[in-house]
């Protein structure tokens, strides 16, 4: 699988990514981009709570990344010359944050979401999205309670839209990779959970996997500022968002939200 990177680095992989890099790798290389599935996460506290939004991702052709790709470049070309790009007005932090390579070719920071929300808007792709919400400070025995309940949620809606589709699982998630504790506590609720499921035999060759270089691939950028998107909903519901309007477009039933854009739709 072909990804996109810039040449400025905008991670660095835990020790825990670094000592799986070549499993991650070398299973990723032998799949087809259409095997490829990516896990975008996103935690915000809200007064005396905190929010956590996990967003499963997956392409629906075989294009479909590839088609990312073509779109980013096709916007680069089109927004010209980007010598004067450190003379540009910033954009939203918590959008170059989650996408860093697909805010390089916005020039209006009135407009970067929106522009974002367009590039995605057609690809042929899929989201499941799964919401925790729970008091600030909990313990480390509750983060594994959230990690199974965020892949739970996620995986039932891949699962489902799978059945009615009549299609193969994906053969690995792709997430971004946290601490060595964290990524094994994530690994070990991920395990607890995918046996557990309506749609287990479906599933039983999926992996988890966090990605272990330094700058993200683009769709696992897509992932992460779906992630946001949606937490920045829950967090001022009031507020327009065309890239929240653009992912629950694309959610899969039966995922938090997707009710609300079957009837938007109907109007």
């Amino acid at each position: 699988m072909t990804v996109s990177a810039t040449d400025k680095p905008t991670r660095r992989p835990s020790s825990s990514a670094a000592k799986s890099a070549p499993n991650v790798l070398q299973t990723m290389a032998g799949l087809r981009p259409e095997h490829v599935a990516f896990l975008g996460e996103y935690r915000v506290d809200a007064q005396d709570k905190r929010i956590d939004v996990e967003i499963l991702c997956w392409p629906t052709v075989s294009a479909a990344w590839s088609m990312l790709t073509q779109s980013l470049t096709m916007l680069q070309s089109l927004r010209g010359d980007d010598s004067n790009a450190s003379l540009r007005m910033p954009i939203a932090p918590w959008l170059r944050d989650a996408a860093p390579q697909l805010c390089l070719p916005v020039r209006e920071p009135n407009a970067a979401e929106s522009t974002l929300a367009t590039l995605i808007r057609r690809l042929p792709l899929r989201f499941a999205v799964a919401v925790v919400e729970h008091p600030s400070g909990q313990s480390a025995g509750s983060d594994a309670l959230r990690y199974r309940s965020l892949f739970s949620g996620c995986l039932t809606a891949y699962g489902a839209y799978l059945k009615s589709t009549n299609q193969a699982a994906c053969r690995i998630i792709i997430a971004s990779p946290g601490n060595a504790a964290d990524n094994d506590l994530r690994r070990a609720a991920y395990g607890e959970v995918l046996p557990h499921l309506d749609s287990a035999a479906r599933l039983a060759a999926l992996e988890l996997g966090f990605w272990p270089q330094s700058t993200a691939p683009l769709p696992l950028e897509v992932a992460q500022l779906a992630a946001a998107a949606v937490g920045r909903h829950l967090e001022h519901p009031s507020q327009a968002s065309p890239l929240f309007e653009t992912v629950r477009a694309h959610l899969a039933p039966p995922s938090r939200f997707h009710a609300l854009s079957r009837q938007k739709r109907r109007k």
